[in-house]
C-alpha cells in the first residue's frame, strides 16, 4: 500500500492523552512550562507547618504573600532570604522552586527542589515539580526516578502511575508501561481512556491486535470517541483492511466534519479500493471546506486520470491554477495529464513552464526529459535528465533512467554503469534498476555478468517484454541460440514489436543455414 498516511505517525505514535490528572506523551516536554501552573499553584498554597526559625519563617510568609499576589520576584526575594536565615528549612527549598517553575525560570528551579528532597527525602510534592522539570528536557531516566520514589509512599496514585507510564514511552521502556496501563484498568474498568492510551501502547510495542482490540473497547465504553475511532482508522489502513479504516473515518467525520484531513484520507482509501466515485465525492467535499487547497486539486486530477477522465483532470487542475499557488506543481500535473491523452507538444510545454517558475526543482527536467524521449529527441532528452541528475544526485529513478540512457546510445557506458549502481545502492531489489544493468554489461561486452543481472531481473519482474528482449540478446551472443529463441519469442508474445520478430526471422534464417 502506498504510504499516504497523512495522520499515521502522529496518531499512533503521540496520541496518549490524559487520565487522573496524567499528561499525554505529545505534552509532557512542555508540560513543566505550561500545564501544571495551576497544579503548581495548588501545591504551593497549602499551609506548610512553621517548623523552621522565627526569622526565617516571617521572610517565608511574606514571600507566599507575594506568590499569592503574583509577585513572583518579590516571592523568590523573600524565600531566599528565609533560606540564609534557616538553611535546612525544606519546605522554603520547595516553595522556592515551585515559583522558580512557576515564571519559568527552570535552570534554577532543579537545584533548589533538589535541595528541598535532599532535605526532606518524603518530600512528594517537590519530587514530582522536578519530574515535569526532567520530562519537559526530555531526561527521562531522571523524571522515572522521581516517580518511582513518589509512589513508594502511593503506589496507588493513579495520577503518578499514568505519568510514570507515559514516561515509560517516552524512554522507550513500552513493556513497563504497557505493565503500569494495564494495572491501571483494575482499577478503572470502565475507562475509555485507559483503554485508548494502552490501545496506543500496544501499537507502539507493535502488538497490533491487542492495540484494536482496546481501541474498540475504548469507543463501546464512549461510541463518540474521536481520536480512538481516528487511531483504528490508522491501524485497519496500516494493515490493509481498508473497509475497516474507512468505517472509523466516516465516524471520525461525524464527530469532527469540517476536518479535511479526514476527507482527503478517505478520498485516497476509495481510489485503493477502486471507488473512483466515492474518491471523487470525498475530494469534492474537502474542496467545498477548503477550495483554496492546491494539493487535493491535484490528488483529484489524478483519480481522474486514473478513471482516463484526462479532460476532466485537466480542468480541475485549470481551476488549481487561477489560484496563484504552487502553480510549479499544477504545470507538473497538467503535463502528465496531457502526456496520457497523447498530446505530447502540449505536455513539452507545460513541464517547460514548471521548470520557468521554478528551476532548482529537479523533477520538471525528469518529466521533460522522459517526454522528450517519446517525441524522439534524444539529445535533449540527455540534457533534461543530466540537469534533473545534477539538481538532485541521489535520485535513483533519474540516475537510473539517464543511465539506461547512455546504454541505449551505447555511450559513456562507464558512467552508465557508475549511476546505476548508484540507483541500485538505494533500491537493491528494484528489477528495473537490475536490468538496467545487465543491459549496460551486455553493451560492455561482458556477457556472463549481464547473464546474471537480467535473470535476476526477470525472477524479481517476472513477464515482461524488455527483459526477455534483453536476454535473447545475451544468449544469442553466448550462442545459446535454442534460449535466444526462447526468450524473444516470449518477448514478442506480451508486446508485438518489428524489432523482435526481425530477430526472430534472422535467428529462424541462420538456424536453417546451419541445418539446426
Amino acid at each position: 500500500m502506498a504510504p499516504r498516511y497523512l495522520l499515521t505517525l502522529a496518531i499512533v505514535g503521540g496520541l496518549t492523552l490524559g487520565l487522573c490528572g496524567c499528561a499525554s506523551t505529545s505534552s509532557l516536554r512542555k508540560k513543566a512550562v505550561e500545564s501544571p501552573r495551576q497544579e503548581i499553584l495548588k501545591i504551593a498554597q497549602r499551609k506548610t507547618p512553621p517548623s523552621i526559625s522565627t526569622k526565617a519563617h516571617a521572610h517565608y510568609s511574606l514571600g507566599m504573600i507575594y506568590d499569592n499576589e503574583g509577585n513572583t520576584l518579590k516571592a523568590i526575594e523573600e524565600y531566599l532570604k528565609a533560606i540564609e536565615f534557616d538553611p535546612q528549612a525544606a519546605q522554603v527549598y520547595y516553595r522556592l522552586g515551585a515559583t522558580y517553575l512557576k515564571s519559568g525560570k527552570l535552570e534554577p528551579a532543579v537545584p533548589v527542589l533538589k535541595k528541598a528532597v535532599e532535605l526532606d527525602k518524603d518530600n512528594a510534592r517537590a519530587r514530582f515539580l522536578l519530574a515535569l522539570i526532567y520530562t519537559s528536557q526530555g531526561k527521562y531516566d531522571e523524571a522515572t526516578r522521581e516517580y518511582e520514589e513518589i509512589l513508594k509512599s502511593d503506589p496507588m496514585d493513579l495520577s503518578i502511575l499514568a505519568s510514570l507510564a507515559d514516561l515509560y514511552i517516552l524512554g522507550q521502556d513500552v513493556d513497563r508501561a504497557i505493565s503500569i496501563y494495564e494495572g491501571l484498568l483494575e482499577e478503572k474498568k470502565d475507562s475509555p481512556v485507559i483503554y485508548f492510551n494502552l490501545g496506543i501502547i500496544y501499537s507502539r510495542a507493535g502488538r497490533i491486535k491487542d492495540a484494536i482490540a482496546s481501541l474498540e473497547k475504548a469507543v463501546e465504553l464512549r461510541p463518540d470517541y474521536l481520536e480512538a475511532h481516528l487511531a483504528l482508522a490508522v491501524l485497519f489502513e496500516i494493515n490493509s483492511k481498508l473497509e475497516d479504516a474507512i468505517r472509523h473515518y466516516q465516524e471520525t467525520i461525524k464527530l469532527d466534519p469540517v476536518n479535511t484531513k479526514l476527507y482527503r484520507q478517505l478520498g485516497q482509501l476509495y481510489f485503493q479500493i477502486d471507488e473512483e466515485e466515492e474518491a471523487i465525492h470525498q475530494y469534492e467535499l474537502l474542496l467545498k471546506f477548503d477550495p483554496e487547497d492546491v494539493v487535493a486539486h491535484i490528488e483529484l486530477s489524478y483519480v481522474y486520470v486514473a478513471g482516463s477522465r484526462i479532460d476532466e483532470a485537466i480542468a480541475v487542475l485549470k481551476k488549481a491554477l487561477m489560484l496563484e499557488n504552487k502553480a510549479q506543481d499544477v504545470h507538473m500535473a497538467l503535463g502528465f495529464c496531457y502526456s496520457e491523452k497523447g498530446e505530447k507538444p502540449q505536455a513539452v510545454e507545460e513541464y517547460r513552464k514548471s521548470i520557468e517558475i521554478d528551476p532548482l526543482n529537479p523533477k520538471p527536467y525528469f518529466y521533460l526529459g522522459a517526454m522528450l524521449e517519446e517525441t524522439g529527441e534524444r539529445e535533449k532528452e540527455i540534457t533534461e535528465l543530466q540537469k534533473a541528475a545534477e539538481l538532485n544526485p541521489d535520485d535513483p529513478e533519474t540516475l537510473n533512467y539517464l543511465g539506461y540512457i547512455y546504454a541505449e546510445e551505447g555511450k559513456n557506458l562507464d558512467e552508465a554503469n557508475r549511476l546505476i549502481k548508484k540507483a541500485l545502492e538505494a533500491s537493491p531489489e528494484n528489477g528495473a534498476y537490475i536490468d538496467s544493468l545487465g543491459w549496460v554489461y551486455y553493451k560492455q561486452g561482458m556477457f556472463e555478468e549481464a547473464k546474471v543481472e537480467l535473470e535476476k531481473a526477470k525472477e524479481i519482474i517476472g513477464d515482461d517484454p524488455v527483459v526477455h528482449d534483453h536476454l535473447g540478446d545475451v544468449y544469442f551472443k553466448t550462442e545459446d541460440l535454442a534460449k535466444a529463441r526462447e526468450h524473444w519469442m516470449r518477448s514478442f508474445e506480451l508486446e508485438s514489436s518489428e524489432e523482435v520478430k526481425k530477430k526472430l526471422e534472422a535467428l529462424k534464417s541462420t538456424t536453417e543455414m546451419d541445418g539446426i
